[in-house]
């Protein structure tokens, strides 16, 4: 039985028509969104009637396990927790008069630069105007869409930082036509093939819902209330998803706007700050009481948020009460750093009784922790980061799963091209003729036997017996991987020799495992491209240090403070908490890129439970000096640094006992020694 405090109690129980539910960190929001969802189960409303939606499959899962744990019998069997793209899959899939799309595929990153290519290959002498890569045309397009701004301003915003002058003006109007032009044959291409990208999932569903009534009644009867998680992170085109819903059914949004870090993919924090405004009937409480960490860590926290220009109104207090000051260690190098932490986790590990797993490293990018990874490899601390590529973004899995997706869906050409190239002898050219000849056919008509019939030899047997193994099992998914793999492992084999063995075999086992989940080819590939995680609870990608340790994996965990949420632990250290650092110098002529980062460094100290060690850097304290690339002065830059003026008596400052420097060559240049040693006539 969970036990709530006061302010928890009055969001489970609230009867109003819509709630935002500022959650500070720490306060226990999952919790509070399980205790609503039991609750309105409880009550009366049927599950399948509530929809909740978070930003991976890993915290939809949890919140959904935790509220049918709590309720006896079988109400809450039909509760339903998705990503937004998931949920809006779902949704094409469950209506497909409605929205039109429930046969197209959903295609994944690697794919849309595919066909962006294709664009850009169709109008060759329109591409070669311009000195943009597709992927950089791809990522402009998917900004515009995610925040709804028009391409004139994206591409301002994306490619002159927002520059508005005679110059840029000009240079904007060049860039423009040429990118509408690729962009629309990007998306003509999409058509013609039945392809559905991330953001058209959002899309499809949101522009349905605006401007068809029959499609709000409709939803209207599927559900009652939303309840949405880790509301700050959401972007203009998933509230444009949810904005109807505000006369459908009942929103219960959660979310901090002091932990809104995600504009540079289209986050707006405004979402939230001004819920209460953009929402008719709606109410906003909050969670302030912490259960996470100590009062001293909070008033560390509390103080960085008082000093923004934008009014938070909140102040965390601890329901643990006092613990250790936070500390601020001053390092005249990275290499000193890396050894003051790695000394410290040594010590705790070796004296005070900790595990490796007490320990999480936190800096802006994985990059300036590369000196610690090398320190921690020489004194053999066991460790992870977050980073590598998701499991079905791997290019053998890739290879199986294309056979998948022209059964699926005949249209699928860039499948199709990887299926046929993936026979050995069978280059692009010669696919390129198969293709054009299966195009031409009848997808009725279409079977392994055709295949057989335009493409000769063994290679063309292959091909139908690959495709056979498929089409002969369409109806069970798991089956269907499972005759494909037995057909395809010694080609597979041959071509991933180097580490078939060691890297790669393995994963077939586990991708079947995948398979079992779920009921038709279409929703296994969608439904996987939306969630690749290694995992397969759906946890986030990590790569190791290598070194083995227990079963139970105890490592200290290094990640981004853009990977952190989520994560917490009893030691957490901040790396390079440093003026030109937190702000960068880079965002020094922005105000919201500013205050962005200042809720960057709120997440990062939130997440220690019991002791906060914050590290930087004395060469950047006392530095004297701006360059072109960094036209502030030194006097900017230290007026802007988020621990200025941090009170004495918030945190205990340290230095390093030992004193670590780098090597230094000798002063007098020496001629070369070839001497043997020994006569060599």
């Amino acid at each position: 039985m969970e036990i709530y405090n006061q302010e928890q109690k009055e969001a489970i129980r609230f009867e109003g028509k819509h709630l935002l539910l500022l959650a500070g960190a720490g306060t226990g929001k999952t919790k509070t969104i399980v205790g609503r969802a039991a609750h309105l189960i409880e009550n009366g409303t049927p599950a399948e009637k509530i929809q909740i939606l978070t930003f991976t499959k890993r915290a939809a899962s949890e919140i959904v396990e935790r509220v049918k744990a709590g309720i006896p019998g079988r109400n809450a069997q039909a509760l339903n927790g998705s990503t937004f793209h998931s949920w809006c899959n779902q949704l094409i899939s469950s209506f497909p008069n409605l929205f039109g799309a429930a046969n197209y595929t959903v295609i994944d990153s690697d794919d849309q630069l595919s066909l962006m290519k294709m664009a850009c290959g169709k109008d060759k002498t329109i591409y070669g105007q311009i000195r943009i890569k597709p992927q950089e045309i791809l990522d402009l397009f998917s900004f515009a869409r995610n925040t709804r701004t028009n391409l004139t301003e994206t591409i301002r915003k994306q490619m002159f930082r927002g520059k508005d002058d005679v110059e840029t003006n000009e240079e904007i109007e060049e860039l423009r036509p040429v990118l509408e032009l690729l962009i629309k044959e990007y998306q003509a291409l999409k058509m013609e093939q039945k392809y559905l990208d991330y953001d058209d999932l959002l899309l499809v569903v949101g522009n349905r819902l605006h401007k068809d009534e029959e499609a709000r009644a409709i939803l209207s009867k599927a559900y009652d209330y939303i309840l949405v998680d880790e509301m700050q992170d959401t972007n203009p085109l998933q509230w444009y998803l949810l904005a109807p819903f505000e006369n459908i059914c009942k929103l219960f949004c959660v979310g901090d706007d002091a932990q809104s870090i995600y504009s540079f993919r289209g986050a707006d924090f405004k979402n939230v700050h001004s819920f209460g405004e953009r929402v008719q009937d709606s109410e906003v409480k909050k969670l302030n009481k912490n259960y996470r960490s100590t009062q001293e860590i909070l008033d560390v926290s509390n103080w960085l948020l008082e000093r923004s220009p934008i009014i938070y109104d909140k102040k965390l207090t601890a329901h643990r009460g006092p613990g250790k000051m936070p500390v601020v260690v001053n390092v005249s190098n990275q290499f000193e750093e890396a050894n003051y932490i790695a000394e410290k986790i040594l010590t705790d590990f070796r004296e005070g009784g900790k595990m490796f797993s007490d320990f999480l490293v936190l800096s802006r990018s994985q990059y300036y922790t590369k000196p610690l990874q090398a320190v921690f490899l020489q004194k053999k601390i066991p460790y992870e980061t977050y980073g590598g590529r998701k499991f079905l973004e791997a290019a053998h899995i890739k290879d199986l799963i294309s056979i998948l997706r022209v059964v699926n869906n005949p249209s699928d050409q860039i499948a199709w091209m990887r299926y046929l190239t993936f026979a050995h002898g069978i280059g692009e050219v010669r696919a390129s003729n198969y293709l054009k000849e299966i195009m031409g056919v009848d997808s009725v008509k279409l079977d392994g036997d055709f295949l057989k019939s335009i493409i000769p030899g063994k290679e063309g047997e292959k091909i139908k017996t690959y495709y056979n193994a498929v089409q002969n099992n369409k109806g069970n998914v798991r089956q269907a991987i499972k005759e494909l793999y037995k057909e395809m492992e010694l080609d597979l084999a041959f071509k991933y020799a180097k580490d078939w063995e060691e890297k790669r075999k393995g994963d077939f086992p586990v991708l079947e495992l995948l398979a079992e989940h779920y009921s038709t080819l279409g929703e296994f590939i969608t439904e996987g491209i939306l969630d690749n995680s290694i995992s397969l609870g759906g946890s986030p990608v990590l790569e190791g240090s290598k070194i083995k340790t227990t079963e139970h994996k105890d490592h200290v965990v290094i990640s981004t403070v853009h990977s952190a949420k989520g994560l917490e632990a009893d030691v957490c250290f901040v790396l390079n908490v440093s003026p030109k650092t937190y702000p960068s110098s880079y965002s020094l002529g922005s105000t919201d890129e500013i205050e962005e980062e200042r809720r960057v460094l709120y997440v990062a100290l939130t997440r220690a439970k019991n002791e906060l060690i914050i590290t930087r850097t004395t060469d950047s304290l006392n530095a004297h000096h701006s360059n072109a690339m960094n036209p502030f002065s030194q006097e900017e830059i230290n007026s802007a640094y988020f621990l200025e003026g941090l009170p004495e008596n918030l945190v205990v400052q340290e230095q390093p006992h030992t004193t670590f420097s780098k090597a230094q060559d000798a002063k007098k240049e020496n001629k070369i020694d070839l001497d043997f040693g020994f006569d060599f006539s």
